[in-house]
């Protein structure tokens, strides 16, 4: 049995996405001056790999700490995509979809390689056809490895969050390290125990074999 972690590490002025606020680690104590080390941290919701909860884009959505947990941890399922476009649409010929699914399907385009660079923003995004295919096979928490499941630039507004979290599931955004996961393993994706926020940094940790 090995554990993979698929998280990027937060840390000061890490990417984030568009708009959102910057991540910021400093000392507030210290063991020198106070005889214990306490770090103030400033960072938004959505900040690294993170978790999105329907009220992320539904009012009255449900909130990170209202989501069951065995909906967040439990069997998963890989798809990777193979060489996908710069700005690209994936949608349901560019992968080998199984009638059934289980609760956690996590897409890998590649693209956490580019995590931090400008190339980021040009992520391909999942079509909205897509999404409706992994949910009706049984999907109920989308991963992927790139900013969003939809398009970062461009607009087109964010269909694939308006249906998926619309429905109350979950989308998890920037994994990473999915080349070192196979085909079906374990998962357990955790966020923070925040009250009546809608999203929450998790650490995102696979069990295989």
């Amino acid at each position: 049995m090995r554990y993979v972690d698929l998280s990027h590490p937060l840390e000061t002025g890490m990417p984030v996405y568009p708009g959102d606020p910057e991540v910021s680690f400093a000392p507030e104590l210290t063991i020198a001056a106070d005889g214990v080390a306490v770090e103030r941290l400033e960072l938004g919701s959505h900040a690294g790999t993170h978790l999105d909860a329907p009220a992320h884009a539904v009012p009255g959505g449900r909130t990170v700490d209202q989501i069951p947990l065995e909906r967040l941890w439990g069997p998963a399922r890989l798809l990777r995509v193979s060489a996908p476009s710069a700005g690209g649409s994936i949608g349901i010929a560019e992968l080998d979809l199984p009638a059934a699914l289980p609760g956690i399907v996590c897409v890998a385009t590649g693209w956490d390689a580019h995590f931090g660079t400008p190339r980021a923003e040009q992520h391909p995004a999942l079509a909205l056809e897509l999404a409706a295919a992994l949910w009706a096979r049984g999907a109920r928490v989308l991963a992927v490895d790139t900013l969003s499941p939809d398009a970062t630039v461009g607009g087109g507004g964010m269909p694939v969050h308006d249906f998926w979290l619309g429905n109350d599931g979950v989308i998890v955004e920037n994994l990473t390290g999915l080349g070192r996961v196979p085909e079906a393993f374990e998962l357990a994706i955790l966020p923070l125990r925040l009250a009546g926020i809608d999203g929450s940094p998790v650490r995102a940790v696979a069990r295989v074999g």
